[in-house]
């Protein structure tokens, strides 16, 4: 079985920044020890400058693929059963927005004929709408809803018109997909009355069926030997506007008053430049400024590193669906301290595995944090229940099973 993954997808499998390339990339090497799938992942964004079509193998080596391979779908076939995976990076530019996405629209759609997949699991829903007018079986797997994105990200033209001509395309492409996989009861929440709409506008489309399917986490993490420091706080995560690190930085001013060993460190990537300039100047302010670590986009053994030694995560966020810096955690043993939103509630059990405060309350966040700060002995509790709780949900040996039925039941619909 050819299944075609359309996703975002890490180009340095050692550096991954943002949660759909995580997932996309932990689910893939699970996926590869089933022998009778044919995967294929297509990556077209404007982190690319250039084409490429690469085999890798189960062992990481990568060979190159002429662009004329590409002219018949058999002579893009793996070696199906080899655990080998065929990476198709397309080249995307950054500028001029509507007509860029538009393109990589059409070009994502063109490969996909190419390809002809038996079934297409797309992660963005720009691609779920080239693959389901490419007239190919589809699964769109929701990583966030959109609606609830746009209501943080507004201030600039650019972001109105991004995530304006991104809700068009997942709203054409939502009444016709094969199946909606629902990474959180959160999404189906909020997509259940975008849904009543789907059916009332479009009643002779196929009605998409939801699937519940957690994110994926590998045995990597469930692997940390925990080695927690007192006072020691990590941030996993994009520096942008929805994290509000603010929030977090204040919280943390807050516990720096009643204990002096606290302090916080930040790994990942900025993608709003202007709010990294808010948060580091905040940083440097007096109470702050040798309490905070900014470690910028840390390689995988550096983040578990980073999970084995810190004494809890923390999660600030205004919206989240399933976050997985808080499943990583989870995994490692870490107790969780993160805000009551989106689909986290799901994720954390109030006292058991974390905290869960309001988001925008650096009051509730700074007295959640001392809480887990001086009871070493019940954090430890708490992180070893969710480990617990992530090997029976998140293990990404289990994830890919669920996955692979369900592109079996897709297909055998389709026969």
């Amino acid at each position: 079985m050819r299944v075609a993954i359309v996703t975002l997808y890490p180009s340095d499998p050692q550096r991954i920044a943002g949660g759909i390339r995580m997932v996309s990339y932990n689910l893939v090497q699970a996926l590869r020890r089933y022998p009778d799938l044919d995967l294929h992942v297509v990556h077209c964004h404007s982190d690319i400058s250039e084409d490429a079509h690469i085999v890798e193998t189960l062992e990481g080596a990568r060979e190159a693929l002429p662009d004329r391979v590409l002219v018949a779908p058999s002579n893009v076939s793996t070696a199906v059963g080899s655990g080998c995976v065929t990476l198709h990076y397309l080249a995307m530019p950054k500028q001029r927005l509507v007509p860029n996405l538009m393109t990589s629209v059409w070009r994502v759609r063109r490969l996909l004929r190419d390809l002809a997949p038996d079934v297409v699991h797309a992660h963005v829903g720009q691609y779920a709408w080239a693959a389901v007018s490419a007239g190919l079986p589809t699964v769109y797997t929701i990583h966030g809803v959109l609606a609830r994105e746009r209501e943080v990200y507004r201030d600039t033209l650019f972001d109105r018109w991004r995530y304006g001509l991104l809700a068009h395309y997942e709203a054409r492409a939502l009444p016709r997909v094969d199946r909606l996989v629902a990474i959180s009861p959160y999404v189906r929440e909020a997509y259940s009355q975008a849904r009543a709409r789907w059916q009332r506008c479009a009643p002779t489309e196929r009605r998409a069926l939801w699937e519940r399917i957690d994110n994926p986490v590998p045995q990597a993490f469930f692997d940390v030997t925990r080695r927690p420091e007192a006072g020691r706080l990590l941030y996993a995560g994009s520096i942008t506007e929805i994290k509000d690190l603010l929030t977090l930085l204040h919280a943390v001013e807050r516990v720096s008053a009643t204990d002096a060993q606290v302090h916080l460190r930040i790994a990942g990537r900025s993608t709003s430049p202007a709010y990294e300039r808010l948060v580091r100047d905040l940083a440097s302010h007096q109470a702050l400024r040798e309490r905070v670590a900014f470690l910028g986009l840390l390689d995988r053994e550096q983040l578990l590193e980073e999970y084995a030694r810190c004494a809890a995560l923390v999660l600030s966020s205004v919206q989240e669906n399933a976050p997985m810096a808080v499943i990583e955690a989870m995994a490692a043993g870490a107790p969780v301290v993160a805000t009551r939103v989106g689909g986290v509630p799901d994720l954390v059990a109030e006292g058991e595995t974390g905290y869960l405060v309001p988001p925008g309350d650096d009051a509730a966040l700074a007295e959640a944090l001392r809480r887990v700060l001086r009871d070493p002995a019940t954090a430890t509790q708490m992180g070893a229940r969710g480990r617990q709780v992530a090997l029976g949900r998140f293990h990404s040996d289990q994830v890919a099973q669920a996955y692979y039925e369900l592109y079996v039941r897709v297909q055998r619909d389709h026969e």
